[in-house]
């Protein structure tokens, strides 16, 4: 009888199989997919799903190490009292030292 319902294992086998297959994945209501790909996400502590931090990796992450210009414009305009929708990257971004900041940078 077991073999007709599909294997006899009851809830164990199939829903271990699904859960193995969609772990890390969008289709993973419970973990993160970002954090399990690349160890960050965008919603940080905010994050409605679990993210599992390994006890050991090769990679490390530090934060806020590359000051975006554009953040650095609205990080000025607030401190100006002004809001942040305020700024136009045209006009608050020195677009050279910008690039030039980009290449320092990434210059191994």
């Amino acid at each position: 009888m077991a073999t007709e319902r599909g294997g006899g294992g009851g809830s164990g086998g199939g829903g271990a199989r699904h859960l193995a297959r969609i772990h890390g994945t969008e289709e993973d209501r419970v973990n993160c997919p970002f954090f399990f790909k690349i160890g960050a996400c965008r919603h940080g502590d905010r994050c409605s799903r679990i993210h599992h931090r390994p006890a050991f990796s090769q990679t490390i992450l530090i934060k806020h190490v590359f000051r975006h210009p554009i953040r650095e414009a609205e990080l000025r305009a607030a401190a100006e009292g002004k809001g942040v929708d305020t700024v136009d990257p045209r006009r608050d971004v020195d677009r050279s030292k910008a690039q030039e900041d980009f290449l320092c940078f990434y210059e191994e």
